[in-house]
């Protein structure tokens, strides 16, 4: 029982999961995960890691370049130490990493809002960085530009540097027949000449030794003792210089260390919330989500098994079953099914994505796993007794909230006695409630199963055809052992295999031979229900293959309405057209009878647009169309003007005032006790900025319901930026409201995360 994650092989798969991180704190997070019970903490971490596999399916791995673990160094810093160049340089890549890591993860598209807050909390230390690149070169080096004194020093050091040169091959032309050799050779850092012995006391100098031979004698003249005793100098006072820049340096990084360690434990963080999406991506897992009773893993796979022979498998345990019973052969799936269950409970606890189409798992306070051969030679415990010790302490804590795993139910002793123990331990789980899966090869254990309404018995197929298992997980089914079918496979001989069935038949009950009758209708029904699978995909197909057709006929439509809107236009300035001549010849003549008339029916055909600015009320026509509506609202450049019971958005420069109102018919004077004002007396933004949330959230459920109320389509409530909290807190009153119809963060121009825009019913 102590060994969870070693028995669920969840261990393995954080290894594999620990590959993608990126440094070393990373996949120490990773590894160290374990599945935690807190419905808040477990929630956040789903929500989290479902943003993380959308984001990497959608544009790849982020990139930790520069990110290491500088811990160790922020640490000397803060106690005041002086920190090398090597390492200065290491915090500086961090830092850069950091702010490199945050402007990525702004730039990806798409929205991720409960990975937010983890980005917004890393902070840019511009001051460093600058201070860092301008001081330090990549390559280990202080740049001589990193002080003014540095650069004169450095300066004077190449100057001199030269000068020695130039005197050297003065000193090899000048002194050629003193020489032994026209070299110049290196002594303890010093450059010297090789002279031969008799002329060594000839000239100033210092001798280091004589060469090997005896022919040569390493000599420094006194003039280039003075030179190098110079340059000598010279490099020390650059090496302090140097000392001094790593001391400014490092206090520099030492009054930001806390922020800088906050910023390495959050890239940890975000490190191994990544690790986790992309191996999800690689394995097509998917993000399961938190349920208070109930389990459905749609076409489960192990982790562990090759995806190319993996069998998927949809397991659930709903309303009113909490046990679940797998029966079936030895090497036929039973124990990959418990393992697969557990697995995912576990690896969803822990925030991990899980191998399947589709996941509903429920929240439980512990997992119990008693899976494999616990004998203990230290503790003198056999097999039986050891499942024994974990079944007393299983049955001590687990609650009804708990998960009890049990794989081979009462094996390793008496057939008779184990049977009735492990209904005995099933009796008692079930009078604590707690949920439970177990295996077991016990007929009478599979009967049990079969008389109460809150255990789901469940069996793994053989094929016996083939003899071989399948691996395919069925509900509803008693599994036979088949250990027959298996000898037979193995080649045990076919007369032991006749005697050994001759003795089933002797003792087996009448009850028993029924079931076997009863679950070979069963597999028969379970093939005609997937008869009728196929017929229902074939169905599907040929429904969405009408949809696409009925879709294209309304586009169709559309534009065949659009193209008869156009053509009546061009009808109607024909006849405008016509008319204006008309009145032009009655403009000639002294009818003013025809003349008035003829105006008049211009004027029925043509309704006047004005140059004048548009405002809340106007008449206006939309220029693309022609369609005339009216003006409820105006915000910056954009109207909303209702159109035939519709309201739309349009830009101020797509539309045409209208100087004239239409003839409207008067309607039937018919009175609803529910009349309201205007949509245009209703305010489409509420602002919520520097409310709590217990304040903010009545205000926003009263707005919606007067949106509702005043027909009001679209708004927009403003709650700002700040922690995030009052964001995601209206995004949740906004998912539990049935007005609202879909909701979305506004653009940059309306204000961005700070403002959400509510599309209604």
């Amino acid at each position: 029982m102590n060994n969870l994650s070693q028995r669920l092989e969840f261990d393995l798969i954080l290894e594999r999961i620990a590959h993608y991180a990126s440094f070393s704190l990373g996949k120490d997070l990773v590894l160290n995960t374990v599945p935690v019970y807190s419905k808040l903490q477990v929630s956040r971490d789903l929500d989290r890691m479902r943003d993380a596999l959308k984001a990497t399916i959608i544009n790849g791995s982020l990139s930790f370049g520069g990110v290491s673990d500088v811990s160790m160094f922020l640490s000397r810093a803060k106690k005041g130490a002086t920190l090398d160049v090597d390492e200065i340089i290491d915090v500086g890549r961090f830092a850069q990493g950091v702010a490199r890591l945050k402007k990525q993860f702004f730039a990806f598209e798409g929205d991720y809002p409960y990975l937010n807050d983890l980005f917004e909390s890393l902070v840019e230390e511009d001051q460093l960085i600058a201070h860092i690149e301008h001081s330090f070169g990549e390559h280990g080096i202080v740049l001589d530009r990193a002080s003014k004194e540095l650069t004169e020093i450095r300066q004077s050091i190449r100057s001199l540097e030269k000068t020695i040169d130039s005197k050297t091959q003065e000193f090899l032309v000048k002194n050629k027949a003193m020489l032994s050799e026209n070299v110049v050779s290196l002594q303890n850092g010093r450059q010297t000449f090789l002279i031969k012995p008799s002329e060594k006391n000839k000239m100033d100098g210092v001798i280091y030794g004589t060469s090997a031979s005896g022919q040569s004698v390493y000599f420094e003249p006194s003039f280039l003792a003075r030179f190098q005793n110079e340059l000598s100098s010279l490099h020390n006072q650059e090496s302090l210089e140097i000392e001094r820049i790593c001391q400014i340096t490092s206090s520099m990084i030492a009054e930001v260390s806390f922020q800088l360690e906050a910023n390495l434990e959050t890239a940890a963080l975000i490190d191994s919330i990544f690790a986790k999406a992309s191996w999800g991506q690689k394995n097509d897992a998917t993000v399961a989500t938190l349920t208070t009773d109930s389990l459905r893993i749609v076409n489960a796979r192990h982790p562990l098994i090759d995806p190319k022979t993996v069998v998927p498998n949809t397991y659930q345990m709903m309303p009113p079953h909490r046990m679940i019973l797998i029966s079936g052969p030895n090497t036929g799936g039973k124990s990959v099914s418990l393992k697969t269950i557990g697995l995912s409970v576990m690896m969803t606890l822990a925030g991990c994505p899980i191998c399947c189409e589709s996941a509903e798992i429920m929240l439980v306070d512990q997992i119990f796993v008693d899976i494999g051969d616990q004998q203990s030679i230290e503790k003198s415990l056999s097999s039986f007794s050891a499942h024994l010790e974990t079944m007393t302490e299983v049955s001590e804590k687990a609650t009804n909230k708990s998960l009890v795993l049990l794989d081979e139910l009462g094996s390793q002793t008496d057939p008779l006695e184990g049977e009735s123990l492990s209904m005995a331990i099933l009796d008692h789980f079930r009078n604590v409630g707690c949920w439970v899966v177990a295996t077991t090869h016990f007929s009478r254990l599979k009967q049990y199963g079969t008389q109460y309404d809150d255990i789901l018995v469940s069996s793994v197929e053989f094929d016996l055809q083939k003899l071989m298992p399948t691996y395919r997980y069925r509900e509803n089914v008693m599994g036979e052992s088949n250990a027959f079918a298996i000898a037979k496979r193995l080649g045990l001989s076919e007369r032991i295999i006749d005697q050994a069935f001759k003795y089933k038949q002797e003792s087996q009950y009448e009850t028993e031979h029924l079931m076997e009758i009863l679950e070979e209708k069963i597999v028969l029904q379970e093939k005609k229900m997937e008869e009728l699978e196929l017929e229902k995909e074939t169905l599907k197909e040929e429904y969405e293959s009408l949809e696409r057709a009925k879709e294209e006929a309304e586009k169709q439509l559309e534009l065949d309405r659009l193209k008869l809107l156009e053509e009546n236009d061009q009808i109607l300035n024909a006849l405008v057209s016509e008319a204006e001549t008309k009145l032009e010849t009655l403009n000639t003549t002294h009818r003013p009878d025809l003349r008035q008339s003829l105006v008049k029916e211009i004027k029925q055909l043509q309704t006047e647009v004005v140059d004048e600015a548009i405002k809340v009320g106007d008449r206006v026509k939309l220029k693309s169309t022609g369609q005339v509506g009216t003006v409820e609202s105006i915000e910056r450049k954009t109207a909303f003007v209702s159109i035939g019971g519709l309201k739309v958005s349009i830009n101020l420069s797509k539309l045409d005032k209208l100087a004239t109102e239409p003839v409207v018919k008067k309607r039937s004077k018919v009175r609803r006790s529910h009349s309201v004002s205007s949509v245009s007396s209703m305010k489409l933004e509420l602002n919520v900025i520097g409310k709590r949330v217990n304040e903010a959230l009545p205000l926003v459920d009263k707005y919606i319901d007067e949106c509702v109320i005043h027909k009001v389509t679209t708004c927009r409530i403003v709650h700002g930026h700040g922690t995030g909290t009052l964001r995601n807190a209206v995004h949740d009153a906004l998912r539990r409201n049935k007005h609202v119809r879909s909701f979305e963060l506004a653009s940059l121009s309306e204000g961005g995360s700070g403002a959400t825009v509510v599309s209604l019913k």
